[in-house]
């Protein structure tokens, strides 16, 4: 897409910024389903006495889980970002 004028630039980086939301949106949605079952998994694991069995696997799917999440809040900032440029292109 060749982006000519002010209102063409402004048009795009709306879209842009509706894009990164929506898949903030589907991913994130998801994700937190994840981390609740992990969460629920810790409990399960914790009430049947097996911690020291299973600790390495849960840390390393909380830590995925973590990671993910902080990835996907770094497209609110690059959707900011997109904001900012588009008030700036009038």
């Amino acid at each position: 897409m060749t982006v000519q004028t002010s209102s063409e630039l402004k048009q795009a980086l709306a879209e842009a910024r509706g894009l990164l939301s929506r898949i903030h949106h589907d991913v994130n949605n998801p994700l937190s389903v994840l981390s609740g079952n992990v969460e629920l998994l810790k409990e399960l694991v914790t009430a049947l006495g097996m911690e020291h069995e299973l600790h390495g696997p849960l840390t390393d799917m909380l830590e995925a889980v973590n990671g993910l999440g902080d990835s996907i809040d770094r497209l609110l900032v690059v959707r900011g970002l997109l904001s900012e440029l588009e008030s700036k292109a009038d």
